[in-house]
């Protein structure tokens, strides 16, 4: 399950840079699997995906600045992360800003501009579940 985990935070995070989206055709069926190894082993982690979700929804529609791509991908990443254990979910969730921020300022140099999220979103939850 690992393998095939890092192969989908690789391929959207891949995906997102080349082209600033996150497909549904990836997003969707990774949170289907993730929720289905949840509801196999303990369907709580399921909470970590809607909540990781949830937040996005909200600042999305609150804020703005995060995409349909970003919440969808919260979905399965927060599932993932929840199943490592509740600080890796908070780790996950609050490192995703953080390496995102911090990519902003290397790749653009201080001046803004949009980078994309899911990369952030991958890298924090890999080093949140390794840790």
């Amino acid at each position: 399950m690992t393998v095939l985990f890092l192969f989908w935070v690789l391929c959207l995070s891949l995906i997102d840079v080349r082209v600033h989206r996150l497909p549904d055709q990836l997003t969707l069926p990774g949170a289907a699997v993730a929720a289905a190894w949840a509801l196999a082993h303990d369907p709580t982690w399921i909470l970590g995906g809607v909540g990781w979700a949830g937040i996005y929804l909200l600042t999305g529609v609150v804020v703005g600045g995060i995409g349909g791509g970003d919440i969808k991908f919260a979905l399965g990443l927060g599932i993932v992360a929840a199943s490592a254990a509740p600080a890796a979910w908070v780790g996950a969730v609050v490192g995703a800003s953080i390496v995102s921020l911090a990519g902003s300022r290397v790749l653009r140099g201080g001046r803004g501009g949009e980078i994309p999220h899911g990369p952030g979103m991958a890298i924090a939850t890999v080093v949140a579940i390794a840790a």
